[in-house]
């Protein structure tokens, strides 16, 4: 999908915003009321600042939140136009200092007339990053974010990996956003967060899940907002907005779905009351942790079947699912067989038999 960038980004130097510090009032602006575009202006943020603080001083002088003048960041047009761009550019190694208005214009072709803007630019560097500088002792190089983060070999998933557990905060927004939702239940984070690596040894339901915790499915309501979509309303009724608790659990053509696994799990003795809350996080109830296992495989795996149906635009139908759900056990025999694992694959699905 390629994103086009509005207007306004040229006054901050178009694709320089991808690698600066960038900070939220910029973004916003940038956006423009365009949510989808924030949030994606926001992470890549988050991720080169990430990256920035790896390196060594090249820190980006441009759009930078850490550098301010009245809660304002800094970009000269006419400076980045001349190639200024990292802090370091405006450093003189030798008296471990920056360079003088006088040099600065020699060096770059800056007008006499801009001392001022110099002077404001340097006082408003924090200490930090002077320090920085002083300890590398290194002027930087030109390596752009890009060529960073792409020449990083089977590294980008550790990037994202460490951001999401710097930023609990993010975390417990989400965890008390489905805490309000469930009212008086007390969530188990934990039981949460591990029941999908136990129900389930592939990555594509793992990955689903995880992105259902944290709320990141496309809905409707969502894609609408950002004007990705001309509608928000439920793709299967056409009635409703489409939320995550509309989309998986309440909608009229949802709830006979459920109803129906209901009905197959209690063939096979598999006794199970499936509310919001369990189809959501999963159970923990039955004696048998196998047992456990196998109602949450099916459920993250009823889930991620209604989300591939409203992509297709086809209202979910169980006998679908049934088929989808034999060829998943089929697959996870093949991988037990591959790797000497029968024994426990079959003391694990023994009970379930499709006629």
């Amino acid at each position: 999908m390629e994103i086009i960038l509005p207007e306004n980004p040229k006054k901050y130097g178009d694709s320089l915003l991808f690698e600066c510090n960038i900070s939220n009032t910029i973004l916003h602006e940038i956006a423009n009321e365009n949510i989808f575009l924030s949030d994606v202006l926001s992470a890549w943020s988050d991720v080169t600042h990430y990256l920035e603080t790896q390196t060594s001083s090249k820190t980006i002088i441009w759009n930078n939140k850490d550098i301010t003048s009245n809660n304002k960041t800094f970009f000269y047009k006419d400076w980045f136009e001349r190639s200024i761009k990292y802090v370091d550019q405006l450093y003189d190694y030798r008296i471990k200092d920056f360079y003088s208005f006088d040099n600065i214009c020699y060096i770059y072709g800056i007008p006499s007339n801009n001392f001022l803007k110099y002077y404001t630019l340097i006082k408003s560097i924090p200490i930090h990053i002077k320090s920085e500088i002083n300890t590398n002792n290194t002027p930087c190089t030109q390596t752009t974010f890009v060529e960073n983060i792409l020449g990083r070999k089977n590294k980008t998933n550790k990037i994202f990996y460490t951001l999401q557990i710097k930023n609990p905060t993010e975390n417990s927004k989400i965890q008390n956003k489905w805490q309000v939702l469930f009212g008086e239940n007390e969530l188990n984070w934990k039981h949460i967060f591990t029941m999908p690596y136990k129900a389930t040894i592939e990555s594509t339901l793992r990955n689903f899940q995880y992105k259902y915790i944290h709320r990141i499915i496309a809905t409707n309501k969502y894609l609408y907002k950002c004007k990705l979509s001309n509608s928000n309303l439920c793709d299967f009724c056409s009635e409703n907005i489409e939320t995550i608790e509309h989309l998986f659990w309440e909608c009229k053509h949802i709830q006979p779905i459920w109803n129906q696994l209901i009905s197959f799990l209690k063939q096979h003795q598999l006794n199970v009351k499936l509310s919001f809350l369990s189809v959501s996080f999963g159970i923990n109830s039955l004696k048998s942790i196998d047992c456990n296992n196998i109602v949450n495989f099916m459920v993250i795996l009823m889930k991620y079947f209604i989300l591939n149906m409203k992509y297709k635009k086809q209202v979910p139908n169980f006998n679908c699912f049934v088929h989808s759900l034999k060829l998943k056990i089929q697959i996870e025999k093949e991988i037990a067989l591959s790797n000497d694992t029968l024994q426990i694959f079959e003391q694990k699905w023994n009970r379930i038999k499709f006629s």
